[in-house]
């Protein structure tokens, strides 16, 4: 029996755990409360976990101690930096990839920093942060037993809950947290006692999810993500029993690469049918942001590039109220960049489809009125154009002059640093008032980090700079560069910055090229964190906003937002649910103005567009409009069901009747791949007859699933 949990039961564990999720994917899939084509959990699992055993099949582990806490940054995060001698990288680069798969928590570590590059869906990202949890909790354990592996489960609930901005019962949630309560209960130090116990526990929370969440009971099905966590604790007992395989590595490499996140339009055909592959070219166009080195994920990306100058489109109305500012961390989950996935993107897909409307947040139907739902956005208005600065949104103030009484900040100061967190807090506080353009990343994990300090300063701001960095604890690898005439240190004058992007998430030839037209840098429907990573690094900007048109998809973008500010990237989410709200977010960005009056802006004129849909149903269902039948044709509001019908034309103009009927000066039109020639002139020819007042935009978006998409402000 194994006593102590090694790197070895985590590849297991990994592995099984993707066998499993593949095996039930199609019937996980089909766990889906709502009649809408977007039913993919199970898909959005299977792809989460691949990209898992392939961060931990990218470098095999050497013998050896743990990473202690004092390793130099790893090279992942230290590459990414403008400026850092190579001497200050190659020996964490080494350690780090000789290391962090050799202790349990170094395996685990790895496994969810691929888990959290591949996530996708809400599902995904919840997953990824109950194995980053785990990996936390055991960094300090010398050794991991039953009461070690009852703790880790406590912190994944703890981090899972912490992940969601208003957490449901009836779903994943319930099921970690009753599993690491049973876990708790054990009270012993025998691996298999608990694993068991917590699998035990999980599968009975599972149960009580309909009775937890009404939507379920009407829809008669458990919690989709609760059965993928279910079979991820099953395969943790199976790791940990004496028949155990061997090594997960064993799986057919054809097997995972399959399952490789290039969005596929497909369906699975069977229960056990892994995602098929499919020729779909994802390139991306000259990242030359510093996270094009830290945001390697195992997946092929999904960015396309801006390809004309922004024109506008129909300003929309600014009725909505004014969002007051809050603050969003972007230092949760950190995470050790030498778990990093390999580099190597395998050049397959998976069957995808839309993400679901989760029930894992519970989600208004529009905007929320307050900015604390946009990610990222600072407590304080920058005053200043930011337009005139290279070193915008890296955490320093914008009133700050390039010059100061002592002279211009000439002087690039960088060092590594062995300190605990909260001196670093006190640390980025001295030097924000010492000069600009400063980043400070650490490697992650609890207790003593070793940091990435980098900051310009004037001639007289250098020692105090070293000075602070005492004070916080230990520097070495100092480095005093002078800067040229621009503030720029060796190589980065040459390297082109943006000093503001967009990423929009969208699908379909004539929605592209819209957001593309409005300066946009666009990545295909239902992304990875990894891939919204590559596309914020391909806007090359120092401030980006992500526009994730779709609630299954904001929890991702909000994932690498988080992952891109540790590079320096200032990221700001606006919770788009549709491309229409995209439109009119874009339609008021302001490049003129300072970028977070910009992205509260972008915010309300989102909020200030009632979005539908017109689609057909999947399958047979209760809605608020009544039972509707699989193939019937359905009109959406803000995500509810009103119209259902046969006829897609007639069901259009109940939808525009519905929506115009509650006010609106401006109606934006977006047709789908599938709708039939003649449509848009009967639309158009409707809403001049009975909406005469009412502005009408009307676009071929080319989208899938949907036959029409409408916005109205």
């Amino acid at each position: 029996m194994l006593e102590t949990l090694d790197a070895a039961a985590v590849r297991r564990w990994c592995g099984g755990g993707l066998r499993a999720l593949r095996a039930h994917q199609h019937e996980i899939d089909e766990l889906n409360v709502y009649p809408v084509p977007d039913g993919d959990t199970g898909t959005n699992l299977v792809l989460t976990l691949t990209s898992a055993q392939e961060a931990l099949d990218a470098t095999e582990p050497a013998p050896g101690p743990p990473p202690t806490a004092v390793a130099p940054t790893p090279t992942a995060r230290t590459a990414a930096i403008p400026g850092i001698p190579a001497a200050s990288r190659g020996a964490a680069a080494a350690l780090s990839e000789t290391t962090a798969g050799a202790s349990p928590a170094g395996a685990l570590r790895r496994m969810a920093r691929g888990a959290l590059l591949g996530a996708r869906g809400n599902s995904g990202v919840i997953v990824s942060q109950i194995l980053r949890g785990m990996a936390d909790s055991l960094a300090a354990s010398a050794a991991v037993r039953g009461v070690e592996l009852a703790r880790a489960l406590r912190s994944a609930s703890e981090a899972a809950y912490a992940a969601v901005a208003r957490p449901v019962e009836g779903t994943v949630l319930s099921v970690v947290a009753a599993a690491a309560e049973a876990a708790a209960r054990v009270r012993s130090d025998d691996l298999l006692a608990v694993a068991r116990a917590a699998a035990r526990a999980a599968s009975e929370a599972l149960a009580r999810t309909p009775q937890q969440l009404p939507a379920l009971a009407r829809a008669g099905v458990v919690d989709a993500g609760g059965r993928g966590l279910c079979l991820l604790l099953d395969a943790l007992v199976e790791a940990l029993t004496p028949a155990a395989p061997t090594d997960p590595a064993s799986t057919d490499p054809a097997s995972t690469a399959s399952a490789s996140a290039s969005p596929a339009v497909r369906e699975p055909t069977s229960a056990n049918s892994a995602p098929t592959s499919a020729s779909v070219s994802r390139a991306v166009r000259e990242p030359t942001s510093a996270l094009a080195s830290a945001t390697s994920a195992p997946t092929t990306s999904a960015v396309r590039e801006p390809t004309s100058a922004p024109t506008s489109v129909a300003s929309p109305s600014l009725s909505s109220p004014v969002l007051s500012s809050a603050a969003t961390s972007a230092s949760s989950a950190p995470t050790s960049a030498s778990s990093a996935p390999s580099a190597t993107a395998p050049s397959a897909s998976a069957s995808v489809s839309a993400p679901s409307a989760s029930a894992y947040v519970s989600a208004p139907s529009a905007i929320p009125a307050s900015s604390s739902a946009i990610t990222g956005l600072p407590t304080v208005t920058e005053p200043g154009n930011e337009l005139d600065r290279g070193d915008a949104g890296l955490g320093h103030k914008a009133e700050k002059s390039r010059t100061n009484p002592e002279g211009e900040y000439g002087y690039e100061v960088q060092y590594l640093l062995d300190a605990a967190p909260a001196a670093v807090d006190t640390l980025r506080g001295v030097l924000d008032g010492l000069g600009d353009s400063l980043v400070v990343v650490g490697t992650g994990g609890d207790g003593l980090q070793t940091w990435n300090v980098h900051v310009h300063v004037a001639a007289g701001g250098i020692g105090p700079a070293m000075e602070a960095g005492v004070e916080a604890g230990r520097p070495y690898r100092i480095s005093v560069t002078p800067l040229d005439d621009n503030g720029h240190g060796p190589g980065e004058a040459d390297r082109p910055v943006r000093k503001r992007g967009a990423v929009v998430v969208a699908a379909g030839d004539g929605l592209t090229s819209l957001f593309e037209a409005e300066g946009a840098t666009v990545v295909d429907r239902n992304p990875s964190t990894g891939e919204m990573l590559t596309a914020i690094a391909a806007t090359g900007a120092r401030c980006v906003v992500l526009l994730p048109n779709d609630a299954n998809t904001h929890a991702v973008a909000v994932s690498a937002a988080r992952e891109a500010e540790k590079t320096g990237v200032r990221v700001s989410v606006v919770p788009t649910r549709s491309p229409v709200q995209a439109l009119a977010a874009l339609a008021v960005r302001d490049l003129t103005r300072p970028f977070a009056d910009d992205v509260i802006a972008m915010a309300e004129a989102a909020g200030a567009c009632r979005y539908g849909e017109v689609c057909t149903a999947q399958r047979d269902s209760l809605t608020v409009a009544g039972p509707c039948r699989a193939g019937d044709l359905l009109g959406l509001v803000d995500g509810e069901v009103h119209v259902i019908g046969d006829d897609l034309a007639a069901v259009s103009l109940q939808l525009l009747d519905r929506m115009l009927g509650g006010g609106g000066e401006l109606a934006t039109l977006v047709l789908g791949a599938g709708a039939p020639d003649g449509l848009e002139d009967k639309l158009r020819g409707y809403v001049a007859r009975a909406w005469p007042f009412v502005e009408l935009h009307s676009y071929a978006g080319g989208q899938p699933r949907y036959h029409l998409l409408v916005g109205v402000e």
